[in-house]
């Protein structure tokens, strides 16, 4: 059996390659009545004066912290009862005499370094000691002020040292940072 021969000339006038043809043409004609209708857009007039927007202030932190140690009875404060609440009323006026000199600051952080001869009882009276400093200066130390305990084998037991890391700029330091 032979196989039927198609000419070039009827593959290019069949209807799937006219149809194509068509296609394409309106596809040419819908961009070309797209290009006529497009509206050209008027430029806004331009401002005498050019809007500035204010300086952003730079927020950051002191590099170097202020210092405050604290002596106060360990075993009271995390014993519990009345005698916790007597202790715990110590050392938030030990913090708030302390803290004097920063009056009118704001804490961004604050590192308090609890003393034992080992880190499990250093640490629990420094996370004692933190929960007093709301109460020692609210503005100071706000609801939120990020509290971190740490040990230090080098001081008593009952002894606390605080390291203070300010705000720089004030104005703007986060309400409740956290």
């Amino acid at each position: 059996m032979r196989r039927r021969q198609v000419s070039r000339r009827s593959r290019i006038l069949s209807g799937e390659s006219i149809a194509g043809w068509v296609f394409a043409d309106l596809l040419l004609v819908l961009f070309v009545v797209g290009l006529a209708s497009a509206v050209p857009e008027e430029p806004p007039e331009p401002t005498l004066e050019p809007t500035r927007s204010p300086e952003p202030k730079i927020v950051g932190m002191e590099t170097v912290p202020a210092k405050i140690t604290i002596r106060f009875n360990a075993a009271d404060l995390g014993s519990g009862g009345e005698s916790a609440r007597a202790e715990a009323r110590h050392v938030c006026a030990a913090v708030r005499k302390a803290a004097v000199k920063m009056r009118g600051q704001r804490a961004a952080l604050v590192l308090i370094f609890g003393g034992a001869p080992e880190a499990t009882p250093a640490q629990r009276a420094a996370r004692a000691v933190g929960k007093q400093l709301t109460c020692a200066d609210p503005n100071l130390f706000p609801a939120g002020t990020p509290r971190r305990p740490f040990w230090d084998g080098g001081l008593a037991y009952g002894q606390a040292r605080l390291e203070v890391f300010q705000y720089t700029t004030e104005d703007f330091a986060p309400e409740g940072a956290g």
